[in-house]
């Protein structure tokens, strides 16, 4: 039993794991966003004078199918539907006396459009002495549909993650934790919006350290840009139309109207539209706004500004991140990369862009990596080396230079994840790709994780898992994410500025070492001139 400001909760407790973790399932965080709460900033909850259960997971946030999506906490999906800002807390059991143990707060990834809080097991991860903290928050249509102005802003979504970690400052002291030791992390869509809560001053306070894993503000994807083809007030309006709201020019009328209309419906106009304009990025999702202040003006600016949120961070990519996203490269037999074939390749990145805007990224792109046609396999890496430097590593560095210069007295850390999984279905010539660090960092032995068809882990994947597991929970504790796995490992320095840039590839034998390629950074400076 735990009391928290609401109401008393009952949760679980796990036995199974080395150390036995209390489970408190399907926490409602705020009021249904429903009817006339659909679009709007949430409210907090109402308390109860009985004891809630706290038993299993909460519905999810509505979201398309999508049955490649690798990652399922337990064998059935919980429910779907609109009532859904549910988060969970996992607390061990065993500590030493009252000390309150750190806090990490897990906001997935899923492109804004797709995941829940629930689709990861955390457990193992609890039992590293932390107190974890998974939620979930509106996606998609439901999250972030804007008309561009004070009636519909947008950023739901993103207030949803910031009222979830509220309700942890608040609460979370009940469970164990240390509401001043509060770290956030999360992958993909969720490691940008870690990036954006670092910038954004209405986070300010909420948390002390920030982890972000494939993603950063400065990601062509993260927001909307001026230069994305189609805008948030378009969207909006053929949103509305999909759902025969007759005034598409008076937001009052359109919110009105919007808020009646079927949910479901709502879902699948906007899959339909979103993979017709841009089946790579989502089209709806977190843009410059002052009415929440959310975001008051492109990271960019912020970050030049110094306008960030003191906090230590670590933040890096996998090596070969879009590989899993190129079916061209995953062929077999190979297909014989031509130049014409790399610029399909690269092209494919920049759907949500305008055509002029697609013009001048693919001729940049283009005399960048393109310049070596010798060979099918040199082709093939440099035109996967241009996506993902374009999409991750650059926009990663770019942030961190910023970062190191705006908030000097904190701790900043860069990794790059280089462990190919014994698993991997990716060709031999790639190595990690997006989203397989996180195999390693929940427990590569897990068993939703072998039970994919994966097989069992090798000796190499578990001593990487092992590694991850310690870096990021010692990073949650001390600030220093330093493993003591395998014996006599190499010590993770920080990154202190673009002359001292030192990261650390991670593998069965990490090593550190110092960033090279400064000709990143210059990509995602000329990127951002075409877009902004």
């Amino acid at each position: 039993m735990v009391n928290t400001s609401y109401g008393t909760l009952r949760g679980k407790v796990d036995s199974t794991p080395s150390v036995p973790v209390a489970k408190f399932l399907g926490i409602r965080y705020v009021k249904p966003p429903t009817g006339p709460l659909r679009f709007k900033a949430p409210v907090s909850p109402d308390s109860w004078d009985s004891v809630r259960d706290a038993l299993t997971f909460g519905d999810e946030c509505l979201q398309e199918d999508n049955p490649n999506y690798p990652f399922r906490a337990g064998n059935r999906r919980p429910p779907r539907s609109e009532d859904c800002l549910f988060l969970n807390v996992y607390s061990p059991t065993q500590r030493n006396g009252q000390v309150p143990l750190p806090v990490m707060v897990w906001i997935h990834g899923g492109g804004y459009r797709l995941g829940s809080g629930s689709q990861i097991d955390v457990t193992t991860l609890a039992t590293k002495g932390v107190v974890l903290v998974t939620i979930n928050y509106r996606l998609g249509v439901f999250g972030f549909l804007s008309t561009e102005d004070d009636t519909l802003p947008g950023n739901y979504g993103m207030l949803d993650q910031i009222a979830a970690l509220k309700w942890v400052k608040e609460n979370i002291a009940s469970f164990g934790g240390d509401p001043n030791l509060v770290t956030i992390f999360g992958e993909s869509a969720g490691s940008a919006s870690v990036s954006l809560l670092t910038l954004s001053p209405l986070a300010k306070g909420l948390f002390q350290r920030a982890v972000m894993e494939s993603g950063v503000s400065l990601s062509p994807w993260a927001v909307e840009f001026p230069g994305n083809r189609v805008s948030s007030r378009m969207a909006a309006r053929l949103m509305g139309q999909a759902v025969k709201c007759d005034d598409l020019n008076n937001s009052t009328a359109l919110l009105s109207c919007l808020q009646q209309a079927d949910a479901v419906k709502l879902l699948n106009s906007s899959n339909a539209f979103n993979n017709i304009i841009s089946p790579v990025v989502t089209i709806f999702g977190p843009r410059v706004e002052t009415t929440f202040g959310f975001l008051p003006e492109l990271p960019s600016t912020l970050l030049s500004k110094g306008q960030i949120n003191h906090v230590d961070t670590l933040r890096g990519f996998t090596s070969d991140e879009i590989g899993f996203l190129i079916p061209l490269f995953s062929r077999n037999p190979p297909v014989k990369v031509t130049v014409e074939v790399a610029k399909q390749v690269l092209g494919e990145q920049l759907f949500q862009f305008t055509k002029r805007d697609q013009g001048k990224l693919l001729e940049l792109l283009e005399s960048t990596y393109l310049t070596d046609t010798s060979s099918s396999e040199v082709l093939q890496r440099k035109a996967l080396d241009a996506r993902d430097n374009f999409t991750f590593v650059g926009p990663t560095i770019m942030e961190l230079n910023d970062v190191v210069r705006g908030v000097p007295e904190k701790k900043h850390y860069l990794y790059q994840f280089n462990h190919r999984p014994s698993f991997s279905k990716a060709p031999q010539w790639m190595s990690a790709t997006h989203g397989q660090d996180l195999y390693f960092l929940f427990d590569v032995q897990q068993k939703m994780f072998t039970d994919q068809g994966n097989g069992p882990p090798d000796a190499d994947d578990i001593l990487v898992s092992q590694q991850m597991m310690e870096m990021w929970t010692n990073f949650a504790k001390t600030g220093n994410p330093t493993s003591t796995v395998p014996t006599g490992g190499v010590t993770w320095s920080q990154y202190i500025s673009p002359t001292a840039p030192h990261y650390l590839l991670i593998n069965s034998t990490s090593e550190l070492k110092l960033w090279s390629q400064s000709d990143v950074v210059d990509l995602t400076r000329k990127v951002l001139e075409v877009l902004e």
